[in-house]
């Protein structure tokens, strides 16, 4: 399969569709931030860290700003294509290396994903609901990275054997 072949373009824009509709079922609104925290780092992670950097950015910015879009936050859907598509970017770069990589890769993807999201709310609001969106994020990262590490292994696994 060549690098951006229509296979690979159809399964990513499947992994945007899973990710958003997953993502949007299971949200949890923050006031303070007038945004939400969602599983949809788990799917980037996944297909960062299974496709490549390239993956990561599609699947990152298009989940976060579609996700924006289809939650009724649209005052976040351009810093959410911009952040998520960085984060996924950072994780896919440790496509093919051993779990400790992509376990720092994960916590750098993370960490910008943070920064970037109280340097928006800080933007959009004030800096109160900037730092405010500190521990949603982290554990919006930590719970996506959790499940994207448990994830990947058994379907790397059940692709390997088809």
């Amino acid at each position: 399969m060549s690098k951006w072949s229509s296979k690979r373009i159809a399964i990513l824009a499947a992994i945007i569709a899973l990710n958003v509709a997953l993502s949007y079922v299971v949200h949890i609104p923050i006031p303070a931030t007038s945004g939400f925290v969602n599983l949809v780092e788990a799917g980037i992670f996944i297909a960062a860290l299974s496709m490549g950097p390239g993956a990561g950015l599609l699947v990152g910015a298009f989940s976060g700003a579609l996700l924006d879009l289809f939650a009724g936050y649209p005052q976040w859907l351009l810093f959410s294509f911009v952040i998520h598509g960085l984060e996924g970017y950072i994780a896919g770069l440790a496509i093919k290396r051993s779990g400790l990589v992509q376990a720092i890769a994960l916590i750098l993807a993370s960490i910008v994903m943070i920064i970037g999201y109280v340097l928006a709310g800080s933007f959009l609001y004030n800096w109160a609901a900037g730092w405010a969106s500190i521990f949603g994020n982290f554990g919006q990262c930590f719970f996506g990275a959790i499940v994207a590490l448990a994830i990947l292994p058994v379907l790397k696994k059940r692709l390997a054997s088809r």
